[in-house]
């Protein structure tokens, strides 16, 4: 609606992971076609690579051929299996709770999802340009070709980025939760504050990443330093697994069978 009214293209950027930040830096350079933002922007990304390089190779050293499970909100499922890929970790499963298929397929499917504000009140919505503020900054010849280019209006979506033989899910619940980690045992669950608990009761680290657990920033160049550090420091104090739930270990309620 922002393009089309206001000639405002839509770019998906992620500022999660080394990877993802410096894809994210050069398609905005990109998009301005800048010969002096461009060459700025590659002297941010090497300054910053050589500062954390050091640490990045440190924590992956201590941290490659860990696993993990995401199940988190807001492309947090997708963006941090990139930056568990930079630290040489694999996702054993990953999903959302409110997703929709574009989330997990990308954009191709965009043509065929109805276009609306409010199904059960607004049927549809029709958007026309407006005549004083709608303004392009790209000509039409270089906004087709970074369409087409799929560097301006498209999203990959999940699945493309998740191993064979690995799980995509949606919307699970606590017992579903519990069975998967059951099973596949991964060395860490990433996920909201609520289903935190069902982990680490469960015996296996669990860190959530709508706040951090009050750590990070985890965004950016040195955000991935601050992640790798609390990950592995998590990873390697097994506090969780030497923990057995009360109810394990004996009943916490006491009941009889009617009338006995």
């Amino acid at each position: 609606m922002l393009e089309e009214k206001y000639g405002v293209p839509w770019v998906k950027v992620n500022f999660i992971g080394v990877q993802g930040t410096i894809e994210s830096l050069r398609s905005i350079a990109e998009y301005f076609n800048d010969p002096e933002l461009t060459e700025r922007t590659e002297a941010v990304i090497a300054d910053e690579l050589d500062l954390i390089q050091e640490d990045m190779d440190y924590y992956k050293s201590k941290l490659k051929g860990k696993t993990a499970a995401i199940y988190a909100g807001g492309s947090r499922s997708h963006h941090y299996q990139v930056l568990l890929k930079d630290l040489g970790m694999s996702t054993l499963m990953a999903g959302y709770e409110f997703a929709h298929r574009d989330d997990y397929e990308g954009r191709e499917v965009i043509p065929n999802i109805k276009l609306d504000a409010d199904s059960k009140n607004i049927e549809s919505i029709t958007v026309e340009p407006d005549p004083e503020k709608y303004h392009l900054y790209l000509g039409e010849e270089d906004y087709k070709k970074l369409v087409e280019d799929k560097k301006l209006d498209y999203y990959g979506g999940m699945v493309k980025e998740m191993e064979d033989g690995t799980f995509m899910i949606d919307d699970l619940n606590h017992f579903e939760t519990e069975e998967f980690l059951k099973i596949y045992k991964p060395d860490i669950f990433f996920s909201g504050i609520k289903d935190k608990f069902v982990a680490q009761k469960s015996g296996i680290l669990s860190r959530q990443i709508h706040s951090y657990d009050y750590s990070g920033p985890y965004a950016g160049f040195r955000g991935a330093v601050n992640f790798a550090r609390d990950i592995s420091m998590g990873i390697y104090t097994p506090a969780w697994g030497y923990v057995k739930a009360p109810w394990k270990n004996k009943p916490i309620l006491d009941g009889v069978i009617g009338g006995e």
